[in-house]
């Protein structure tokens, strides 16, 4: 596979799937990459090969996808990309060892029904945690109050 075909193919799993901008400064990203590894005297197909397969890459980035980076009038900024960012990234393709994390999107419908399923719970919780102690309270209320009471006719 060529360069160009790397690309072509990175550049048609990642377009529909994210941002426009996103999508053309990922595959910027690569093309720079391979460009400064074939200068520094790597094989062009010793770099492809490092990468891997570029719908795996595209699947990757899909998946990593953050709708809440920075955006300029253009789209997607490119100075948001640190080179630490894809240290390492896909040299073999092995995926061993990922870790995923959750991150509630709450601009989304099930974003917003979790939060709110959250809330109600939590009501319910304290109302049942109330309604569980309230007779020890009303009780000992009492008890104080005719306490007070009986102190009050002695005297």
């Amino acid at each position: 596979m060529s360069r160009r075909e790397f690309l072509e193919i990175l550049r048609g799993q990642l377009s529909g799937q994210m941002a426009q901008g996103k999508a053309a400064a990922h595959v910027r990203y690569y093309e720079d990459y391979i460009q400064s590894q074939v200068r520094s005297g790597r094989s062009e197909a010793e770099v492809l090969a490092e990468l891997g397969d570029p719908r795996l890459i595209a699947k990757t980035l899909i998946d990593t996808d953050d709708s809440t980076d920075v955006y300029d009038e253009s789209g997607y900024t490119e100075e948001s990309y640190g080179s630490d960012e894809y240290a390492g990234s896909g040299s073999t393709g092995n995926t061993t060892g990922k870790t995923r994390s959750f991150r509630l999107d709450l601009s989304t419908w099930y974003g917003k029904a979790i939060v709110i399923a959250i809330a109600v719970i939590i009501v319910i919780l304290l109302a049942t945690v109330l309604v569980a102690v309230a007779p020890f309270v009303i009780t000992f209320g009492i008890v104080l109050y005719l306490i007070s009471w009986f102190k009050k006719r002695r005297v």
